[in-house]
Parts: structure tokens; C-alpha cells; sequence
């Protein structure tokens, strides 16, 4: 039998299932998410209950206080130029959602609190970038992110960073030098043996070193 012919064989079968796939997809209003017991989704009870018996029990040591928990991990070896920009909250005690299917099949702690968020920005911040590209607001990624900037700012006026395109920054292989918000940029996990290495790091070409 041809490929043609089984592909035409085949071909009712394969719009039924995605027919049906369709039908029972389930999108959850916002705030308003169905729960299901895990073996209505597929799930074994007891091994989930062993999950979140175990997330329970490994909370995150480092200190409740964010501004005490910065200061006491990476903060050791950043200078802070006159410290922490804007206020920090404390944040709750472990919480967790299982969701399967679109469903909530474990819950534990206070999930609606609302607590700061760290490198996951990143992840929020790339989404909102895909949407001002997908409205036309940027013509494509490789486009030079100085080209996108207002009057006044030059963050990326200077040679170093003139070449900078919207790629690089999403990639996080700008390399940009400057100053913000009264810090410079060596001060992020700064480079060398000495404090004194520090103002003198290395310098690389947009789209060739990861940092």
C-alpha cells in the first residue's frame, strides 16, 4: 500500500482523536482552577502524597528576611554602592501547587501570597519581549536595542554597546558596559582576585560571552 493511500486511510482516525483532544481541553479561568483527585488525571495518590510530603520538609534554609538572604549569598562578594535599590519583602513559608491537566491535584501552604520574585523575571520579562514583537513594536531580534530607546537615554550611545541587539540581551551576551541606577555593571558578580580587578574586567564583543 502507498504512503498516499495509508496516509488517506488514517486520516479520519487522526481528526476523531485531535477532535476529541479538542473537546476535552480544559482551560481554567484565572483564579478559578478546577481540583481532581490524582487518579481521575493519571496520578498515583500515594506517590504524590510522598512528594509533597518531601517538598514540605526541605524548605529553603537561607533567611525569611530577602534583604538579610541577598546580603548572605552572593551579596558577600558584590560592593553595593549604597545598597539594595527599592524595599524588599519577607517571604512565606513553603507553599506548592500540583497541577495535572490543568487541574490542581495538591495544594500546600499560603499559595495566593503574593512574594518577590528573582531570576523568574528573566522568564517574564523574555514573554513580554516575544509580545512587543509579535505587535510590531520590535521588527526583529536582531534589531539594535539603541535604536529602540528614547530620547536622552544613552545606555547604548557608546561604541561598546552601540552593536547591541535585542538578541543579545534576551540571550544575556550583551556585555554591557555602563552605569545604572548609580551602580556599574562590574559590580554583578564581579570578576577578579582582588576588589581592585574589579573596575578592570574583561571586555567582550556583544554575542560572544555568556553572563
Amino acid at each position: 500500500m502507498s504512503m498516499m493511500r495509508r496516509t488517506l486511510l488514517l486520516a479520519p482516525f487522526w481528526l476523531a482523536a485531535a477532535q476529541a483532544v479538542a473537546q476535552s481541553a480544559y482551560f481554567p479561568p484565572r483564579g478559578d482552577w478546577q481540583r481532581a483527585e490524582p487518579a481521575a488525571v493519571g496520578l498515583d495518590a500515594a506517590k504524590l502524597a510522598e512528594a509533597v510530603a518531601y517538598a514540605q520538609a526541605h524548605d529553603n534554609p537561607a533567611p525569611r528576611d530577602q534583604a538579610l538572604a541577598l546580603a548572605q549569598s552572593f551579596g558577600k562578594a558584590e560592593p553595593y554602592f549604597g545598597g539594595q535599590i527599592g524595599p524588599t519583602r519577607e517571604r512565606a513559608a513553603i507553599n506548592g501547587l500540583v497541577i495535572r491537566r490543568g487541574r490542581v491535584v495538591a495544594e500546600w501552604g499560603d499559595t495566593r501570597r503574593v512574594d518577590m520574585s528573582h531570576s523568574i523575571t528573566k522568564t517574564f520579562l523574555s514573554t513580554v519581549v516575544g509580545l512587543a514583537w509579535q505587535q510590531g513594536l520590535i521588527g526583529s531580534t536582531d534589531d539594535r536595542a539603541a535604536d529602540a530607546m528614547p530620547p536622552g537615554v544613552d545606555l547604548f550611545a557608546s561604541p561598546k554597546n552601540a552593536p547591541i541587539t535585542w538578541e543579545h540581551l534576551l540571550r544575556q551576551t550583551s556585555d554591557w558596559q555602563g552605569t545604572l541606577w548609580g551602580k556599574p555593571d562590574w559590580a554583578d558578580r564581579p570578576v577578579g582576585k582582588t576588589p581592585q580587578d574589579w573596575p578592570s574586567r574583561p571586555v567582550h564583543a556583544p554575542g560572544t560571552h555568556y553572563k
